[in-house]
C-alpha cells in the first residue's frame, strides 16, 4: 500500500465534513474518488495534501504517519494535487514552468538556462510528451497544459498524483490521449487519485472506486464489480433513473422548427441541415469540425458571411450578437459556465435576470420591475431544483451543478424556440446531471427545439433523436439514433472525417 486514510474525520464548526473517512492506494494503482458536490471530496484531497491538517484519523503514505506534514513536506515525500484547471504561467516556456521554484544555478548565481532546457527536454522525452521544452505554454492545448502539470510533479519525484476533474472542457480525443498518458505512467509505478463526474470515464480509467456520500465513506469497489447505475446509485444514497428518451414517431412527421441554409462562418464552410419542432438533435466531430462552430455563429458569437436562417418558416437577420440571436427566439448555454455562463458575484436571481432585463422586466422609465424579477426567479430556482438558500444566494456560492441550472434557468428564462446547449453537464454530479436531462426532455413536449453538443456519446444517445456528424466545416453525414451505442457513433464519426478528407 502506498496510501492509508484510516477514520478521518473534519468538522467545519458543527457541519461534519468528513465521517470517519477510510481508503487505501496501492502502487501504480488509479483509484477513482466519486460523490456528489458537497460530499467531502475536496475536504478530503487537502487532508490528504496537507493543506488541511487538524483533522481526526491517521493519513499513512509509505507506512509511515503524515498527519504533521506541511504541503511542501508533503510534496517532497511524493504527493501532488493536479487541480482542474491548469495551474501553469502562459507566458512562461514548458521548460521554466516545468523548473518554476527550483530554478538550478550557476556558481554566480545566474539561471543556468542551458541546464534547464537540456533537463526539460529529458523529461518530456522520459514521459512521452511531444511539445518543445521551449514552446509557450499559452501555445499548448488543454489537453497538453493538463499533461505539463503531470509532467511537472513527476520530475518532482512524485509518486502520488491527485487529478481533480481533469478531463473538463477536453474533447473526447483529448480525453483518450489523457488516459493513455496516466495509464502508461500507472504502468511504470506512479499512482492516481482520480476524481471525475463522469462515471462512464471513471468504469473505464479506474482498476478501484470509493464513493463518498454525506461525508462517509463506501470503498473496496474493483474494476467489473459495480455498472454505471449501481454506482450513480451509490452515489446519490437512492435510485437514479437514468434519462431516457423515447423517439416518438410523431416527431418525423413534426414541422420544421429551424432551417439553415449553406450557412458559411469562421470554421464553416457549407452547413445546411433543420431542426424539427421538439426535435433533439446532437451534434458531433472533432475539434475545429464545425460542431462548435455553427452553435456559436447561430447565437451570434461568430458572424455568420452568408447563407440563410428561417425559423418557423420566417427569414431571420443573421445574428451579429448574441442579444439579436435572444430577439430571434434562440439561446445558446456556452460548454464554458464560469466564463460565459454566470457572475459569480451577482445572486441566483439577478443571474436568472440578466437576459431579459430590457425584453422583459424592463418599465417604461427603464427601471427593473423586481416583483416581476423574483417571480420569474423564485419559477426557475423550483423547477430547476437549485440547491440553496434562497434567490438571493451568491452563485459562486454555489456546487458546480447549481451552477449549470442557474445557467440554464437563465436561458429559459427567455423563452426560445431553439436551445442550443454545449456541453450542459460538464463537471456536475449525476443527479443534477440526470434532473438537467429530464428537464430538457420535459420541455421538448411544449414545443422547444434543442441543438445538443457534447463528447459524452453515453448521454447524448440517451437523449438525442438524430445526429449531425461534422467534417472540415460542413456536414458529412446525419444518423437517425435508432439504439446506436457510443461504438457506433466513434466509428461513424471516424469514417465522416475520412471521407470529407479524401
Amino acid at each position: 500500500m502506498l496510501l492509508e486514510i484510516d477514520h478521518v474525520s473534519k468538522c467545519y464548526g458543527t457541519k461534519t465534513v468528513l465521517d470517519g473517512v477510510s481508503m487505501n492506494l496501492k502502487k501504480g494503482e488509479i483509484h477513482a474518488l466519486l460523490g456528489k458536490n458537497g460530499a467531502g471530496k475536496t475536504t478530503l484531497v487537502k487532508s490528504i495534501s496537507g493543506v488541511t491538517t487538524d483533522y481526526d484519523g491517521t493519513i499513512r503514505f509509505e507506512g509511515k504517519s503524515i498527519d504533521h506534514l506541511t504541503v511542501l513536506e508533503r510534496q517532497k515525500i511524493g504527493i501532488y494535487v493536479v487541480p482542474q484547471h491548469a495551474s501553469v504561467i502562459p507566458e512562461f516556456t514548458v521548460a521554466e514552468n516545468i523548473f518554476i521554484g527550483d530554478w538550478p544555478r550557476k556558481k554566480n548565481g545566474f539561471v543556468d538556462w542551458n541546464h534547464i532546457y537540456i533537463y526539460a527536454k529529458e523529461a518530456l522525452d522520459k514521459y512521452g510528451v511531444s511539445f518543445s521544452p521551449r514552446q509557450k505554454v499559452k501555445d499548448l492545448s488543454l489537453v497538453d497544459q493538463r499533461k505539463l502539470n503531470i509532467v511537472r510533479a513527476l520530475f518532482s519525484n512524485a509518486k502520488l498524483i491527485i487529478l481533480d476533474e481533469p478531463t473538463t472542457a477536453l474533447s473526447a480525443e483529448e480525453r483518450d490521449g489523457l488516459f493513455e498518458f496516466v495509464i502508461d505512467l500507472a504502468k511504470q509505478g506512479t499512482s492516481f487519485i482520480f476524481i471525475s463526474h463522469y462515471i462512464e470515464e471513471v468504469l473505464r480509467l479506474s482498476d478501484r472506486y470509493t464513493v463518498l456520500r454525506d461525508g462517509k465513506s463506501y470503498t473496496g469497489f474493483s474494476r467489473g464489480e459495480v455498472d454505471e447505475r449501481q454506482l450513480s446509485n451509490l452515489i446519490v444514497g437512492e435510485d437514479v433513473e437514468l434519462c431516457v428518451r423515447e423517439r416518438s414517431e410523431v416527431l418525423a412527421r413534426a414541422p420544421i422548427a429551424l432551417q439553415c441554409s449553406r450557412i458559411k462562418a469562421r470554421g464553416l464552410t457549407d452547413v445546411s441541415f433543420h431542426l424539427a419542432k421538439g426535435e433533439i438533435l446532437g451534434l458531433i466531430g472533432f475539434p475545429g469540425s464545425g460542431a462548435r462552430e455553427i452553435c456559436r455563429a447561430l447565437a451570434g458569437l461568430n458572424p455568420i458571411e452568408s447563407g440563410e436562417i428561417r425559423l418557423h418558416g420566417k427569414k431571420l437577420r443573421n445574428p451579429r450578437r448574441p442579444d439579436e440571436a435572444l430577439a430571434q427566439k434562440i439561446v445558446y448555454v456556452s460548454y464554458d459556465r464560469h466564463a460565459e455562463g454566470i457572475v459569480p458575484d451577482l445572486p441566483i436571481r439577478e443571474n436568472i435576470s440578466l437576459p431579459i432585463l430590457k425584453s422583459k422586466l424592463a418599465s417604461l422609465f427603464g427601471f427593473v420591475n423586481e416583483r416581476k424579477e423574483i417571480e420569474i426567479a423564485q419559477q426557475y430556482f423550483s423547477t430547476l431544483n437549485i440547491k440553496a438558500h434562497s434567490i438571493y444566494e451568491e452563485v459562486g456560492n454555489l456546487s458546480g451543478g447549481n451552477q449549470q441550472k442557474v445557467v440554464i434557468s437563465k436561458a429559459l428564462s427567455t423563452q426560445p424556440d431553439v436551445l442550443i446547449i454545449d456541453e450542459p453537464t460538464v463537471g456536475i454530479d449525476v443527479k443534477s446531471r440526470e434532473e438537467i436531462l429530464s428537464l430538457i426532455n420535459e420541455l421538448t413536449d411544449t414545443g422547444l427545439s434543442v441543438l445538443y453538443l457534447t463528447n459524452d456519446y453515453n448521454e447524448l444517445l440517451r437523449v438525442a433523436d438524430r445526429l449531425l456528424f461534422f467534417a472540415n466545416g460542413t456536414i458529412a453525414r446525419e444518423e437517425i439514433n435508432t439504439g446506436l451505442t457510443p461504438e457506433e457513433v466513434i466509428q461513424m464519426r471516424d469514417s465522416a472525417e475520412e471521407e470529407v478528407a479524401s
